[in-house]
């Protein structure tokens, strides 16, 4: 009888043991799967970031990850990698479900943030559907953070759409048009501030300086419009672009292409001149006897006109490269950059009128080169072109300039001269606040926006009417941006993509946390591929 209770405890025991080990082993297989569901998370927010199709995962990514694992470690830890799911359909549902997630940590914030602001523009994509892109700015953690609030498409792209698609967004994700103080765009003011009256409505800064930089006088237009021509002639067509390349390089030329220009948001005119005047003698060559454009670059006048060009567009490129900056900087900022361009504009006016050409140095260069005396003609052209110049940045920037010189006390807080408009409340916090001496000594080393939020604790309604004025975008750039994400997402091969998960994750600034979106995403794990 003991004997057989002995053997009876022994099989009891050895059951044990034997479940223990199953658990372990199962308890192992989840772990092993749940890391393997957990890098196909992190492969496929690389793939999103880049920009990459869906099926780069299984296609080019699992393979080499397999072949770098068993050229290192050998073929037991290339099975374990084998459990990655990369197929096209999981890397599409891993970006979809990251994409929610950092879509709801957005909503998240902005709801927190006191105060809100928007920037938005419509683009068409490969198929030629206009899409509706929105970018929010707000208040997080005592900073300011921009991130793409939606891309959606639309039919018409009117006024009214576009409103609706923003307002049934707004809406639906429980955020409060009362807290919007800040809208830039190129149209769509009237309507969208029928909802948010208090909304400062902002003509998108790089969209005014093109506006300004389209105006031009007949003979120089007649220029612009030629060398247009000649650059498209060559660069348009393969085979000629293949053979101007060709002879550049047999002529030792620095450069061996013209640059194409195209009408773009951000003026590409100067760096497509100056190269054309750079390639002059190259190209005259090449042209000799196929077209009629040769004897434009013939005639000396001509190349006058077109150095003039070369050289004021390049230096309305360098303004507007500072403007696709700008959301680094403040308002005010952006406005002493125009400020200073004006006035040099009428600087570079008195110098031509004086016979001094230094301010343009492609024209200079040509001069000097050739010995040339430019006509009257030409100079009082080039004159009256700065005028217009000066008068059209004053048409687009002169009132918001003047309403800001009444905001002065924004960005020198510590002056004696209180605003009349300001209230009671308002102008006490401000003579507390210029007689803050460690304020004063701390306000230069701090970002204008950063010293604002950094007192509005102490001085709430001084830092209310700040950064209502702060806050608001002052260029459609990070949607310009966004767009040529959009392009290098959405290609040709792609065209049947639906474009809104995938480039939320591409161009978010918002730090995705995988493991959260694999917690939460938890009973839609399973080992499929």
């Amino acid at each position: 009888m003991n004997k057989g209770k002995v053997t009876e405890v022994d099989f009891f025991q050895r059951k044990l043991l034997d479940m223990k080990s199953s658990k372990n082993i199962v308890s192992h297989f989840i772990n092993i799967n749940e890391n393997a569901v957990y890098a196909s998370y992190l492969i496929s927010l690389r793939i999103a970031r880049a920009g990459k199709p869906h099926a780069i995962g299984e296609d080019l990514v699992l393979p080499s990850i397999k072949d770098a694992v068993g050229a290192m470690f050998g073929e037991k830890e290339v099975k374990e990698i084998e459990r990655i799911p990369l197929s096209n359909n999981t890397v599409a549902r891993r970006i979809d479900e990251m994409a929610e997630w950092a879509e709801d940590e957005l909503i998240r914030r902005v709801v927190c943030s006191k105060y809100y602001t928007l920037q938005l523009d419509e683009s068409t994509d490969v198929q030629g559907l206009s899409q509706l892109l929105v970018f929010v700015r707000y208040i997080w953690q005592n900073d300011v953070h921009e991130d793409i609030l939606f891309c959606k498409p639309i039919s018409r792209g009117t006024a009214e759409e576009i409103f609706n698609a923003i307002d049934s967004y707004i809406k639906e994700k429980g955020l409060q048009w009362k807290n919007c103080f800040g809208i830039c765009t190129d149209g769509a003011r009237a309507i969208i501030l029928k909802q948010s009256p208090c909304a400062l409505w902002t003509h998108c800064s790089l969209h005014r300086e093109a506006l300004v930089s389209k105006a031009l006088p007949t003979d120089f237009k007649t220029v612009l419009n030629t060398a247009v021509k000649i650059v498209n002639y060559i660069k348009t067509k393969p085979l000629q672009a293949r053979l101007f390349q060709k002879l550049c390089e047999e002529m030792g030329s620095l450069h061996t292409s013209l640059l194409l220009h195209t009408e773009v948001r951000w003026l590409s005119r100067g760096k497509v001149l100056t190269r054309l005047v750079e390639l002059r003698n190259e190209v005259t060559i090449y042209l000799e006897g196929k077209t009629e454009y040769i004897e434009s670059l013939l005639d000396k006048e001509f190349i006058l006109k077109l150095t003039y060009l070369a050289d004021i567009f390049s230096k309305l490129n360098e303004l507007n490269l500072y403007l696709q900056g700008s959301n680094e900087s403040d308002i005010f900022a952006v406005h002493d950059r125009i400020r200073a361009f004006m006035k040099k504009l009428m600087l570079w006016k008195s110098c031509i009128e004086d016979g001094k050409y230094d301010c343009f140095e492609t024209l200079e260069t040509f001069i000097i080169e050739n010995q040339l005396q430019p006509k009257t003609n030409i100079l009082s052209a080039i004159s009256t072109h700065l005028s217009l110049l000066k008068n059209n940045f004053d048409a687009y920037f002169g009132e918001e300039m003047k309403k800001l010189d009444s905001l002065n006390w924004i960005c020198n807080p510590f002056q004696d001269r209180l605003p009349s408009s300001m209230s009671t409340k308002a102008s006490e916090e401000l003579i507390d606040l210029s007689e803050d001496t460690s304020l004063k000594n701390s306000f230069n080393r701090k970002q204008l926006t950063k010293f604002w939020l950094s007192v509005a604790g102490n001085y709430p309604c001084l830092f209310d009417e700040a950064i209502k004025v702060l806050l608001p975008f002052s260029t459609s750039y990070l949607c310009e941006a966004g767009f040529s994400a959009m392009i290098s997402i959405k290609t040709k091969y792609r065209n049947k993509l639906d474009l809104s998960n995938s480039l939320r994750l591409k161009v978010t600034k918002i730090e995705v946390d995988a493991k959260a979106v694999m917690t939460k995403n938890r009973k839609q794990i399973h080992p499929s591929h």
